[in-house]
């Protein structure tokens, strides 16, 4: 770190590999697009190596430059994102399997399709809480650092995000049951 502040490129280089992967994943947890996540870490990347003088001794890398991800995820997000469509082709589902008949390998891809969808539905803060507490295994302490918050407000917006997952959950459940009064 001290030597990537005073300019050493390398040394640079190995904190860019060490936490791009955290970082990809920081900004998918906002995003949804792995194209845009990329850039949003590599611009990320660019503006740490920037700012690194801005740095405080006591403060440390990983949260600083989680924060900068973020940021930047969100102003991208802002930006691009307004007109996002995923697309999903019949055709591909139906020849991507050949252990599952063309009805089952479609009913896959569409249950997939839907949990994506109820996932992208969360407000941005529970889908990178989520994210970052089950994929990316951070501790509410690390999650408080990257969200400027306490980990109590952390483990308060999880619990809110895994209970509105799970109200979206039954509501799936319920309409593939053909129960319509959920």
């Amino acid at each position: 770190m001290r030597r990537a502040k005073s300019g050493d490129r390398e040394a640079f280089r190995q904190l860019v590999l060490q936490y791009q992967r955290i970082a990809g994943g920081v900004a998918y947890g906002i995003l949804s697009d792995t194209h845009l996540a990329a850039d949003a870490v590599q611009d990320s990347f660019v503006h740490a190596w920037q700012k690194l003088g801005q740095l405080k001794e006591n403060q440390k890398f990983k949260s600083w430059f989680l924060m900068i991800v973020r940021s930047r995820a969100i102003d991208l997000k802002r930006r691009r994102f307004s007109k996002v469509r995923e697309s999903f082709s019949i055709d591909e589902s139906i020849d991507s399997s050949a252990e599952k008949g063309p009805a089952e390998e479609l009913e896959t891809r569409e249950r997939s399709h839907l949990i994506r969808e109820m996932f992208r539905e969360l407000p941005d803060e529970y889908r990178e809480i989520l994210l970052l507490k089950h994929q990316l295994k951070h501790s509410y302490q690390e999650i408080a650092k990257i969200h400027g918050t306490t980990p109590k407000a952390v483990e308060s917006k999880l619990s809110r995000a895994r209970k509105l997952l799970a109200e979206k959950w039954q509501k799936l459940q319920d309409i593939e049951s053909g129960d319509s009064n959920g």
